[in-house]
């Protein structure tokens, strides 16, 4: 056991050493007779360290050397995806997080995590990030503020069907019926084929004032 602290001691050291050099490290030429489970511990406690004082590019490299060495390592699949998605590393964070939900299908938050990630690659981040405040505007029963959010997400990506919708369903709790055929049929355009947004816009047109 000591032999196996003395050897990651030498580890650190030498690491510590690369980085500070601006090399980065390269573990597979190395063989130290430590534990597998053990230097995947130690390789994610290094990382986690760096993570905090907010270098996140190294700690990402340490996260790996710690899921490479113990593959079913929850947590440093976790923290890998959690430094993933903070970098805006989309493809690497869903990769990740899907590693995560395989190992733990129970995890929510996981899961959580991993349709986020997926739809900022899909739609864009800021647009999701407003999307998914006025839906919850929504469910709260705000739906001015709601209004607000789904606009903004719209701004940031003009093509994002489910903002047009859910603006025409916010515009008709407020009576704003012109907004909401307005939303609705920029949403009908996109998806020609869906039949809740069909038939919000009939609805939406059937409330308009009569002309005379």
């Amino acid at each position: 056991m000591r032999y196996a602290f003395l050897a990651l001691s030498f580890v650190f050291l030498w690491v510590s050493l690369a980085w500070a050099d601006g090399e980065v490290p390269s573990f597979a030429p190395y063989s130290i007779d430590v534990p597998e489970e053990g230097y995947a511990q130690v390789m994610f406690d290094q990382g986690y360290n760096l993570y905090q004082v907010g270098r996140k590019e190294e700690a990402i490299q340490f996260f790996i050397e710690a899921v490479t060495t113990k593959p079913d390592f929850v947590k440093a699949w976790i923290w890998l995806a959690r430094t993933y998605q903070e970098e805006d590393m989309y493809d690497e964070a869903i990769w990740a997080w899907e590693k995560v939900v395989q190992l733990d299908p129970e995890n929510q938050q996981a899961r959580y995590f991993l349709r986020k990630v997926r739809n900022w690659k899909q739609y864009g981040k800021e647009a999701w990030e407003n999307y998914e405040q006025g839906i919850v505007a929504l469910e709260r029963g705000e739906p001015y503020d709601a209004i607000e959010y789904f606009k903004k997400a719209i701004k940031a990506n003009t093509t994002f069907d489910k903002a047009y919708y859910w603006l025409g369903i916010a515009n008709l709790r407020t009576g704003d019926y012109h907004n909401a055929v307005w939303a609705l049929e920029k949403y009908v355009a996109l998806r020609p084929d869906d039949a809740a947004g069909q038939y919000w816009l009939r609805e939406a047109r059937s409330r308009l004032p009569k002309t005379k």
